[in-house]
């Protein structure tokens, strides 16, 4: 089963919100760094939202943390901003020599899960690329969107999803669905608003996304540009 949706929260007005805000920072950016600092204002104030109009009750009972990763087999779609934030991160964080190796293990990912469904990715059970040897998020700070949408209330039920659903089965996890559709309103109002900027709205594949902006750093200067990229 799932937890309740607020029922007097206004999804419709603050999705209204949520594009005027995207559209005000995008507008002021002129390189990656502009942009990563319109994503990290972007996500506080969600992260802020969360808190101010969820139920604590919702959110107490997440247990996903640090290691668990069990969702992380899952296909996840980024917006060209979010993957700017994440590869500005990472350039910051990380050295070239690690650099490399992880453009080599997205690329290597890539290959391998480009065609793939949902479905066919779960049963492949090839984890994120940017999952370390512990099983921890080196991009948690700046996950997208969407992963920060998934949450579950019970780790041996999420796992129990995750082996059935191959098999053809639909067993249900218990998430704080608040959060899944305050990211989900948050992610589809970012589309909205690069369209209204004329800027590529289209969503990518996040191994995809990252491995061309590592490789072609002037993706970044096309995208500010207005020019749609063909990657």
């Amino acid at each position: 089963m799932e937890s309740a949706v607020q029922d007097n929260f206004d999804f419709a007005n603050y999705a209204v919100q949520v594009r005027k805000t995207a559209v005000s920072l995008l507008s002021s950016g002129f390189c990656d760094s502009d942009i990563a600092g319109s994503m990290y204002l972007l996500t506080t104030a969600i992260e802020r939202d969360l808190v101010r109009f969820g139920e604590p009750s919702e959110s107490s009972h997440v247990v996903c943390g640090p290691g668990c990763g069990t969702c992380c087999v899952l296909n996840v779609d980024v917006l060209l901003p979010e993957a700017i934030a994440i590869v500005r991160f990472l350039k910051k964080s990380f050295s070239e020599e690690i650099l490399a190796k992880l453009a080599l293990r997205l690329n290597e990912l890539q290959q391998r899960t480009r065609w793939m469904d949902d479905e066919e990715r779960i049963f492949l059970r090839e984890p994120c690329a940017f999952l370390d040897d512990r099983g921890y998020c080196i991009i948690h700070a700046v996950r997208p969107l969407l992963c920060r949408s998934i949450t579950s209330t019970d780790s041996d039920a999420c796992r129990e999803a995750i082996n059935m659903l191959p098999l053809g089965a639909s067993p249900s996890v218990e998430m704080n669905l608040f959060q899944k559709y305050l990211l989900e309103t948050v992610y589809r109002e970012l589309a909205e608003a690069l369209k209204e900027l004329e800027l590529d709205d289209r969503p990518r594949r996040l191994s995809f996304a990252i491995h061309s902006l590592l490789d072609e750093p002037k993706l970044v200067d096309s995208f500010l540009a207005g020019r749609v990229s063909r990657h």
